[in-house]
């Protein structure tokens, strides 16, 4: 009966998510131990799932442009952990194929930027917080149309993405990645946030100029000082 279940599991679509976490080359010391530890582990869990499950096929990866040995080298460049962990499969017979839209993700990066500046009136905040919803609203619906169209019969593909809420064919297995070593390296992150906040907090109590406590944004970073991973 159970290698009836595992065969069934084989020859059914299957999507392994692993969150992105991204390095962060000025946080505080002891992230880096904690990233690389993420990612190692991250990676013998999608081997455990693999032998269970089915061997990767296919990768996508989100803010990555482009597929194959371009998509590789630009991975390289900004995730070596993450890129490792990908070439591992690729030289194994995976493919490394297209996710984003270039000119989507390009608009949807320019628009936040324009957000990160801060602005005087409200009706040109609104606008600009308007286009950028538009602009990623119509980069998610790409990239849910490129899974619907990539996700083949009998495949594993190996998902690297920002949110682990992704909006999958019902008939498609969803296999989420998360090792004890993300929660520790969350709770880590929280503690150093934490940790800032009082500092500051302690300062301007005691009359001395330092930096202001600053309110963690929406979308879980940070509006000043406070570090969050990814933060510059």
């Amino acid at each position: 009966m159970a290698d009836s279940k595992q065969d069934d599991l084989l020859t059914r679509r299957k999507v392994y998510i692993v969150p992105f976490i991204q390095p962060s080359p000025q946080a505080p010391d002891g992230f880096t131990q904690r990233f690389n530890a993420y990612w190692e582990a991250a990676d013998k869990q999608i081997s455990a799932l693999e032998a269970r499950a089915g061997v990767v096929n296919r990768v996508f990866a989100e803010g990555v442009l482009g597929r194959g040995d371009d998509a590789l080298l630009m991975l390289e460049q900004t995730n070596r952990p993450a890129w490792r962990m990908v070439k591992d499969r690729v030289d194994s017979g995976a493919r490394l194929d297209e996710y984003e839209d270039a000119d989507l993700f390009g608009e949807v990066i320019d628009w936040s930027r324009c957000m990160s500046v801060g602005f005087i009136t409200q009706s040109v905040a609104g606008a600009v917080s308007a286009s950028y919803q538009d602009a990623a609203l119509r980069r998610q619906r790409h990239l849910d149309k490129r899974l619907a169209e990539g996700l083949q019969e009998g495949e594993a593909t190996l998902i690297l993405s920002g949110s682990t809420d992704l909006q999958l064919p019902d008939d498609v297995e969803k296999f989420l990645v998360s090792p004890p070593e993300l929660d520790a390296l969350e709770r880590w992150v929280r503690a150093v946030n934490e940790a800032a906040r009082q500092q500051a907090e302690e300062a301007a109590g005691g009359g001395q100029r330092g930096p202001a406590p600053q309110r963690p944004t929406s979308d879980g970073g940070s509006a000043g000082k406070l570090w969050t991973p990814g933060s510059n």
